[in-house]
């Protein structure tokens, strides 16, 4: 089944990266002119990608219309599929990416903001960008673990890229977000997806996830938390006991 699988999908996936990157042609030279119906676009590529890829969303608590920013956990790449499927929003995302071929290209065009890691200047920058998307009214997705997890455990969120909201009347939402082995029966994270083992690759994980009938994807819409009292620490930390209580519960 897997070889039937790979031969269905896999070009479906070439093909379907391909009318992504033509249909690129037409957006802004500029992501500052991206507008809501761009990154409604980009929300139905992602829709039809994750179809292609198999996964399998479970879904639980609802998104918030009101909240500017979402926070998750972070597993895989394909949490980047998974998310921008359910919010027409910006990532912010680490600087290596946008010199992966395709990926990068596709992440540049459609609006993602990176980020140099370690690097002070670059961070102080990136918040700038975060807060003027904001309020022309975006919405904003990062993990602020820092670095990608086991999906078992939930690293403490850093604090500086909640200053990008911190102290404003910005809603945020936590979301947790896990592979599960078999869904409902075996909720264990599923590491043939994650890219916490160093031995994984984009290239291993998506053969992986082709050739299996599917992938479940747990996403947990958490209660939003408003900012306007909050600094970015105490925000950070509010999140992270979110997500923490999100686990204690499934």
């Amino acid at each position: 089944m897997k070889i039937i699988y790979l031969s269905i999908r896999l070009p479906l996936i070439i093909i379907h990266i391909i009318a992504g990157l033509i249909i690129l042609i037409c957006f802004p030279s500029t992501i500052e002119k991206l507008k809501p119906i761009h990154h409604t676009i980009s929300l139905y590529w992602m829709k039809i990608l994750v179809i292609l890829f198999g996964l399998k969303i479970i879904l639980k608590g609802k998104k918030s219309e009101e909240a500017n920013a979402f926070v998750s956990n972070h597993i895989s790449f394909l949490d980047i599929i998974v998310l921008n499927s359910l919010i027409p929003s910006n990532f912010i995302a680490k600087s290596e990416i946008r010199n992966w071929p395709v990926i990068g290209h596709l992440s540049s065009k459609t609006g993602t903001i990176f980020i140099k890691r370690g690097d002070k200047d670059d961070i102080a920058n990136v918040i700038e960008i975060m807060k003027n998307y904001i309020k022309r009214d975006k919405k904003l997705i990062f993990f602020p673990e820092g670095r990608i997890g086991n999906g078992i455990d939930i690293r403490k969120f850093h604090s500086k890229l909640f200053n990008c909201v911190s102290g404003s009347n910005s809603m945020v939402q936590p979301i947790f977000i896990r592979y599960p082995l078999d869904y409902p029966i075996n909720i264990k994270s599923d590491d043939s997806v994650c890219w916490a083992d160093k031995t994984q690759t984009l290239i291993k994980i998506s053969l992986r996830c082709l050739g299996k009938s599917s992938t479940d994807v747990m996403v947990h819409f958490e209660k939003p938390i408003n900012a306007s009292n909050l600094n970015s620490y105490e925000l950070a930390k509010e999140s992270t006991n979110s997500v923490l209580e999100s686990i204690n519960n499934i």
